[in-house]
């Protein structure tokens, strides 16, 4: 007997090798779904956050200038997790709102801006992780409008995950305009807030139709726009390491940029 079957032989024998052909088999099994979903419709996942797709939605316009506020008013944030600040792996995060137990970054954009306004203005965040604006529709139909209302929905619209089957665009246009139009009519200005790009391979074409109506939304009810993305751009790795979540630095991007189009009077 050669010295390679001899080994073989003592191997077999050995109580350690039907566990480690099973774990074996059970890492090559992993690693090769790994692939093929990375590959396909998975997020590109990366420890040190993800960019940005290069996508450009043409925005309506700016009207009327900044948007004015006097001390003392309310701004009301509304949307999904983006909006929530929802936080993932092992960055520092905080307590859930609005009734979600869902951790949030310690710098969640609403939280952000109010900072930023120097607490002249109250800043009130509606997000919700997994909403869209069909939940969006009943989910804050009596929370007050405030004089001012930032709406971003989108990406759970769209079902950038590829989970569920996504609301048709035309219906997220109908739904975000009843959105706007509820606000508006509570005499409240509105700023339609475009959702970021994704990273993913196969997610970003799932939601630029979205952005596009989103804009189109904001053209024809009279609404400001600020693309989300366009806030982001000069940031190296904007969303979380799921391709898809906003990290610190990009919430803050985006209070940042709602902050200068936002003016408190005396």
């Amino acid at each position: 007997m050669s010295k390679l079957a001899e080994h073989l032989r003592n191997l077999r024998r050995s109580r350690y090798f039907l566990p480690g052909v099973l774990v074996g088999a059970a890492l090559g099994f992993a690693a090769g779904a790994g692939a093929t979903l990375f590959a396909t419709g998975a997020p590109q996942w990366r420890l040190t956050g993800s960019a940005l797709a290069a996508t450009h939605v043409a925005l309506p316009p700016p009207s009327g200038g900044p948007t004015r506020l006097k001390p003392g008013a309310t701004i009301i944030c509304e949307g999904d997790s983006l909006t929530y600040g929802f936080a993932r792996g092992w960055t520092p995060t905080q307590g859930g709102i609005n009734g979600s137990l869902a951790p949030r970054s310690l710098t969640p954009y609403p939280e952000e801006l109010g900072r930023l306004l120097g607490g002249q203005i109250k800043v009130v965040n509606l997000g919700m992780p997994g909403d869209r604006t069909l939940e969006g529709v009943t989910r804050w139909a009596d929370a007050p409008s405030g004089q001012l209302a930032i709406i971003m929905y989108g990406a759970n619209d769209a079902a950038v995950r590829g989970r569920n089957a996504p609301l048709g665009v035309a219906t997220y246009g109908a739904l975000l305009e009843a959105l706007v139009r509820r606000r508006l009519n509570d005499g409240a200005q509105v700023i339609v807030l475009l959702p970021p790009p994704a990273s993913a391979r196969d997610t970003q074409p799932r939601l630029d139709p979205y952005r596009q109506m989103a804009a189109e939304v904001a053209a024809r009810t009279g609404a400001k726009a600020m693309d989300a993305g366009e806030a982001l751009r000069g940031l190296d790795a904007p969303l979380q390491y799921d391709g898809l979540h906003l990290s610190d630095q990009a919430n803050q991007a985006i209070a940042k940029a709602l902050a200068s189009r936002i003016v408190v009077e005396p």
